[in-house]
């Protein structure tokens, strides 16, 4: 990956030991081989050869970074190119499934300030909805710690959640709004942090975990509801928890966040977890 300081520097360090730095407009290029199992560091100030990775921090710990040879674009905005990202970088390569992956690590709610699940112009009542069941999704796999466990990273950001990073956080003031709104709260079950499964679209119901997965009689949160917004439509997705688009209904006829997740997420309370 290369990577390219923007508005301020970026040190490149590994076991905390800072082994170059970059002034804003200087890039570096790392690469894993393979073949020989090492790390290096290419380009600008930059020279290195390692076994261990290495790690990109921003000297302002939430000024945001570019990878230069990444491309992410942004289908409905000419030019646009999801290629920033706040706070810290790493190439990691993972024995367990042989992957290379680029792993962005951030504060929790800058991570959410990122997420790119519904459109800035959605009902405010829905981008609370959605963001506390993303938040409380995101921190369940984080205690847990399993979901990726083999590939050091908590969720990825195209499959468990859409997460595009800085560029999508800078165009979408309201989702960061509604991120702020919600700060630190999160759907709980018996006082217990619950997963919170959600999906694109219903067929007029929602399905059980056990009725999807497996061990239903571990998540009674999760038990079909009716959705009569979703009437006559097709199911997209998995069916289990809360459907974005009847939620996005409920959220236009003035339904409130909090009054949402409780009918989708049965028997559940709303808590927060920090401040």
């Amino acid at each position: 990956m290369q990577i390219r300081a923007m508005r301020v520097p970026v040190i490149v360090q590994q076991n905390g030991t800072e082994v170059c730095r970059l002034s804003p407009g200087q890039d570096t290029v790392a690469r894993f081989d393979r073949v020989n199992r090492v790390y290096t560091l290419r380009g600008g100030p930059c020279a290195s050869q390692s076994s261990q990775w290495y790690v990109f921090r921003s000297e302002d710990s939430l000024a945001p970074m570019e990878i230069a040879d990444f491309s992410r674009p942004v289908g409905w905005l000419p030019g646009a190119n999801d290629n920033t990202f706040r706070t810290q970088l790493e190439l990691r390569y993972t024995p367990s499934t042989d992957a290379v992956w680029i792993i962005n690590e951030l504060p929790f709610e800058q991570y959410l300030h990122g997420i790119a699940e519904t459109s800035d112009v959605s009902p405010p009542e829905f981008q609370r909805t959605l963001l506390t069941a993303a938040r409380t999704y995101g921190l369940y796999h984080i205690q847990r710690g399993t979901k990726h466990a083999n590939e050091f990273y908590h969720v990825d950001a195209r499959y468990d959640q859409v997460y595009r990073g800085y560029g999508a956080e800078a165009r979408s003031p309201s989702i960061v709004a509604a991120v702020d709104a919600t700060r630190g709260q999160i759907v709980t079950y018996s006082s217990k942090l619950a997963i919170t499964p959600y999906f694109s679209r219903s067929d007029g119901r929602t399905r059980s975990w056990g009725e999807v997965w497996y061990g239903g009689s571990q998540y009674p949160w999760l038990v079909g509801v009716p959705v009569p917004e979703d009437q006559g439509r097709t199911l997209w997705g998995h069916g289990v928890g809360l459907s974005a688009s009847g939620a996005l209904d409920m959220a236009r006829n003035g339904r409130r966040y909090d009054d949402i997740l409780k009918y989708f997420y049965t028997g559940i309370e709303l808590r927060r977890a920090y401040r």
